[in-house]
């Protein structure tokens, strides 16, 4: 399928495709009128936002339960006159910590996917895009009742959402998941935690081993940055804090209120009144521990507080008992979890990587890498390794571009049965 001419809408149509949504104001241009579409040659990105009701109810500043979420539609699965409103593929993707929705948008997503359509390198995809929390560093798109319950949004919920109000093929081996950074965990994470519900993932750099190819390093090694961005030692640990523009203390503030929160079970249920739903909170379990506790710097959500244990110390050095949280959700262990190599059952796997990459991420990288590809795992690995030049080193989003490319004809390549 060659097409001339695609379309980027983003979900929810007030009116047309969702009942339980709702706009919002956004800097990036739309001529979006009512919900309605005025012509195929206008580009469209909608904002727009989906409730995620009970999976996101104690989140962290988000009352309403709500995830942004911005997709991309090519001309064939527009309805009349726009297009013959063909069913086609499914590509989530997930940016890395402090990216939203329009993430990827931002680095060229929609130039890329209309010309790659268009010059027939790949075929028509749908691709939908969601927001990463932009305060405490992403939650590693795992779940906690602070953080959220992304494993079951991501390869669940958003399914059946995304179904419901777009024309797509309907199977696992039509859908796909990448990510990049923080969102290269989620992908594995949202696949190994989800059986059969997509069939290929593309990633970058992330946060991929904890710990390194030699178990000592990884986010052991990252966490002495946090220390010192906030200029933090052994006796000013516990003002631990996020209130700055520290992006490696945000990351692990995310990642403690996602696997080590100090609330790790809540029994609630919800009263309705009317139009309204009040969440009474029966029962809390918490972690007794209190050595490496961080209290009261994030204001609690509907009775349950957002108290969080760091899995270090002040000195930076690993406190086992809430280390072992982090470890168990560490990918080589959710791939033990999940069968060994049965875990990913041929799911189709690319991953781009580069010796630029900030935080570690490379070293990261190329030890899941070596996880995935050697005994007992034995996947099939696609590995793109890249480097920038003088004056432009790939430290950061350099390339993103040409990743993106790159991901986006893997996956077409699954879809549609090519080599």
């Amino acid at each position: 399928m060659k097409l001339k001419s695609l379309i980027i809408i983003s979900v929810l149509f007030t009116n047309i495709f969702s009942l339980a949504c709702t706009d919002r104001g956004t800097n990036i241009p739309s001529k979006v009128d009512e919900g309605f579409i005025r012509t195929p040659q206008d580009i469209k990105i909608s904002p727009a936002v989906h409730v995620f009701h009970p999976e996101l109810n104690f989140q962290v500043r988000n009352k309403f339960e709500l995830m942004e979420i911005a997709t991309y539609l090519p001309t064939v699965s527009l309805p009349e006159p726009y297009g013959p409103f063909e069913n086609v593929p499914l590509l989530v993707l997930l940016p890395p910590q402090d990216g939203d929705q329009y993430y990827f948008f931002n680095h060229g997503l929609q130039h890329l996917a209309d010309k790659l359509i268009a010059d027939g390198t790949i075929e028509p995809m749908i691709i939908s895009c969601i927001s990463n929390d932009k305060v405490f560093g992403g939650y590693f798109y795992s779940s906690s009742d602070a953080a959220g319950m992304y494993d079951d949004i991501i390869g669940d919920a958003l399914i059946e959402y995304l179904n419901s109000r777009f024309p797509l093929l309907d199977s696992p081996t039509k859908r796909g998941i990448g990510g990049v950074g923080m969102g290269s965990y989620g992908a594995f994470r949202a696949s190994l935690l989800n059986d059969d519900v997509f069939s290929a993932i593309s990633v970058s750099d992330g946060p991929l081993d904890f710990d390194g190819k030699n178990g000592s390093s990884g986010l052991i090694d990252l966490f002495d940055d946090a220390l010192a961005e906030q200029g933090l030692d052994a006796s000013t640990f516990k003002q631990f804090d996020s209130s700055g523009a520290w992006h490696i203390s945000r990351l692990f503030i995310g990642g403690s209120l996602a696997f080590s929160p100090h609330d790790t079970l809540v029994i609630w249920h919800d009263e309705v009144n009317g139009n309204d739903r009040l969440t009474v909170v029966d029962q809390l379990f918490q972690i007794a521990d209190t050595t490496t506790l961080i209290s009261d710097i994030i204001l609690g959500t509907k009775g349950i507080s957002s108290d969080f244990h760091l899995p270090f110390d002040g000195n930076g050095i690993v406190y086992e008992p809430i280390w072992q949280l982090w470890d168990r959700n560490n990918l080589e262990n959710l791939i033990i979890a999940q069968g060994g190599p049965a875990a990913l059952n041929g799911t189709e796997i690319f991953v781009a990587t580069t010796p630029e990459a900030r935080y570690g991420y490379y070293d990261m990288t190329k030890s899941f890498i070596s996880t995935l590809s050697n005994p007992p795992n034995n996947f099939k690995v696609k590995v793109y390794e890249y480097t920038g030049y003088d004056g432009n080193p790939a430290t950061h989003d350099q390339y993103l571009y040409q990743v993106m490319k790159e991901m986006l004809i893997f996956h077409s390549n699954n879809f549609y049965g090519n080599d």
